[in-house]
């Protein structure tokens, strides 16, 4: 993807993309610091708690273990990466189902949780069996658009939730995220389409911390 850099005899391997991806872990760090000083008054702001603490792990291991030195570690250490970041959004699925209990049958409710924990197990299987990021991918899709699109636009219809709409409005931005990947559009060669996807995932993480406050003081009135 990127040409070597070397600090003396230390190889770093993709060294832009694993910058940009830490960058992700700062934003990602950053709205967890951000989200723990506040008073935790709801299930579904703990789990968005849980949502940045583990994307933040997940992007500090990805940029080293992935990226710049996956020549020492291999594959190991990528898994590790998508570990985190499977749990991650498992995490953020689950808050919208927090989020959308009071307006969900009770068996709805546990269904889904069982159902987010299923997709949990067969990410981490399909994503390790085949080592293919391809299934990473998938669950996410699955957590934000399976689950987080229509329990936060239902939450949305039901009561005009402002943090709903504030997470509703960063899946444009996760999808735009994916786009340069898709049609492998990178404008020079040390930044590359991933480091694009990166960026624009900047935006997606910071409407999602907002929304998480805005939600967390709307769960309470």
């Amino acid at each position: 993807m990127q040409p070597d850099f070397y600090l003396g005899t230390l190889r770093l391997a993709e060294p832009v993309i694993a910058l940009t991806g830490l960058f992700i872990a700062f934003v990602c760090g950053y709205a967890w610091v951000r989200l723990r000083r506040r008073e935790v008054r709801c299930a579904a702001f703990r789990w968005m708690i849980w949502f940045f603490g583990l994307m933040a792990i997940s992007s500090v291991i990805g940029p080293f273990f992935g990226h710049m030195f996956y020549y020492q570690v291999g594959f190991p250490g990528k898994f590790f990466c998508w570990l985190f970041s499977i749990l991650s959004l498992a995490a953020l699925a689950q808050a919208s189902i927090e989020h959308a209990r009071p307006f969900l049958p009770a068996k709805a409710s546990q269904a889904l949780t069982v159902a987010n924990l299923s997709f949990l197990v067969l990410g981490l299987g399909l994503s390790g069996w085949n080592r293919s990021f391809h299934w990473v991918e998938a669950h996410s899709a699955i957590a934000m658009l399976g689950f987080m699109m229509p329990l936060e636009g239902l939450v949305y219809a039901r009561r005009r939730d402002p943090g709903s709409l504030l997470l509703l409005l960063s899946l444009p931005i996760a999808v735009l995220a994916i786009v340069p990947v898709l049609i492998k559009w990178s404008p020079g060669t040390w930044f590359s389409y991933f480091d694009v996807g990166h960026v624009i995932l900047y935006g997606c993480f910071w409407l999602m911390m907002l929304g998480a406050e805005r939600r967390e003081t709307a769960a309470t009135l």
